[in-house]
């Protein structure tokens, strides 16, 4: 990941190499049917873990299934004896705090690009890594926040069986099959403080030097 692309309208480009203009969104507010084809997503940062116990019973010592009922908070059978489990279907739903997020595209293709309805441009990260932490520093000077990750997001259903691990991809990370020709690189910042945020506009001229204009795709 050390580069990236941003596919947007052209207006909004050039004031981010102009201006260093930069609209960092939040996870909630990409629920919102009213953003364009490509950005809204009205089940952004939700998903559930599910686990079926056919059959098991006390003896089943180290099973998944026994260690799922822990897991799932459902039961801990501790010392019982004579216990039979039979056809138990358990699910765990994550509805994912709202956090300020930021994304861009690993790839640069026209396929991603008409992904995006109205975007008529390219925007080259050259040093992402230098790009974010810039951004995680301006960001902070306008809101509290730690950034937590800066990662590729992973296209899957948002019902996941459970790996008997953990619980799985992060939701703030996780977007339907359907956007997968986007390759998105995610970056998450959690605010430091409680009740609601909202995204943020920020104009930082450090962040120009990152970036470089590029020819649309073919």
């Amino acid at each position: 990941m050390a580069f990236a692309f941003r596919y947007s309208g052209q207006k909004h480009n050039d004031a981010l190499l102009a201006l260093g203009n930069i609209r960092i969104g939040t996870l909630h507010d990409f629920r919102r049917i009213e953003h364009k084809r490509g950005i809204a997503d009205a089940n952004e940062g939700t998903k559930s873990v599910s686990h079926h116990i056919p059959y098991a019973t006390e003896k089943d010592v180290g099973s998944i299934h026994l260690e799922a009922l822990k897991r799932f908070n459902v039961i801990d059978l501790g010392n019982s004896t004579d216990v039979v489990l039979q056809n138990i279907q358990m699910i765990q739903s994550f509805d994912h705090p709202d956090c300020f997020v930021h994304c861009v595209s690993a790839d640069y293709s026209k396929g991603v690009l008409d992904q995006f309805e109205g975007a008529d441009s390219c925007v080259e990260i050259a040093d992402l890594e230098g790009f974010y932490q810039r951004l995680t520093s301006t960001l902070n000077s306008h809101v509290p926040v730690q950034l937590l990750a800066i990662s590729m997001v992973q296209y899957m259903q948002r019902s996941e069986d459970w790996n008997g691990r953990d619980w799985g991809v992060h939701p703030a990370l996780i977007k339907e099959p359907e956007f997968s020709k986007q390759v998105e690189i995610r970056a998450i910042w959690r605010p430091k403080f409680g009740g609601g945020i909202s995204p943020v506009v920020i104009n930082d001229s450090g962040l120009i030097e990152f970036c470089k204009a590029r020819e649309l795709p073919l």
